[in-house]
């Protein structure tokens, strides 16, 4: 590896960390080059700008969560398989704490995802998937839509709000990490239990 790589590579990594803690308005270029261990000058030359080094971490961070949907298109797996193997990859996904900077930077600016939506080639695979078990009989009757805002939420608020039930609980770190560690497959098991026929 070069040493522009592996600047790169360092500037990536401190700016990841820095926008997924601090928000696109919270993170300051010179931290990112102070904890990347380079000058803001060198920043500026790998990167030009704080926008372009956001759009790079974003775009990075939707590319990790795509995979998720592809989930839907595996023909190798029953409804129920599928289920249980989206819930458990969200769920993992959803602890890394990189959906929770995707949801606050697109809730912040609505814009960064109408355009790679445009850009899509079909809709949502999860509803179009779910609406063909729909007009096949496989499942009860579900809005796939509500069946998309269900898996999400179910899946991202124990790990967006996990003090909050630590609390609420009163459960000590490793008894928490203990109870989350099966709950992919009760999340899942919730879900299929609801649509099942």
């Amino acid at each position: 590896m070069n040493e522009s790589t592996v600047t790169e590579e360092k500037i990536l990594q401190a700016a990841r960390l820095e926008f997924e803690k601090k928000g696109y308005n919270g993170t300051r270029m010179q931290v990112i080059a102070d904890v990347a261990g380079i000058s803001k000058a060198s920043l500026h030359y790998h990167f030009r700008s704080k926008d372009n080094l956001f759009q790079r971490i974003f775009n990075d961070a939707l590319n990790d969560y795509i995979p998720l949907v592809n989930t839907w298109k595996d023909d190798s797996l029953s409804w129920e398989e599928k289920v249980n193997r989206f819930t458990a990859d969200l769920l993992e996904f959803v602890q890394k704490g990189t959906m929770l900077f995707i949801i606050r930077e697109i809730n912040r600016n609505p814009d960064l995802l109408s355009e790679r939506i445009k850009k899509a080639k079909s809709n949502n695979s999860l509803v179009t998937y779910f609406e063909e078990l729909n007009n096949t009989g496989q499942i009860r009757q579900t809005d796939p839509r509500l069946l998309y805002i269900f898996l999400q939420s179910i899946c991202c608020f124990p790990a967006i709000n996990n003090q909050m039930f630590r609390k609420v609980l009163r459960l000590t770190d490793r008894q928490y990490n203990e109870l989350m560690e099966g709950y992919a497959r009760a999340a899942a098991s919730f879900i299929i239990h609801a649509i099942k026929k």
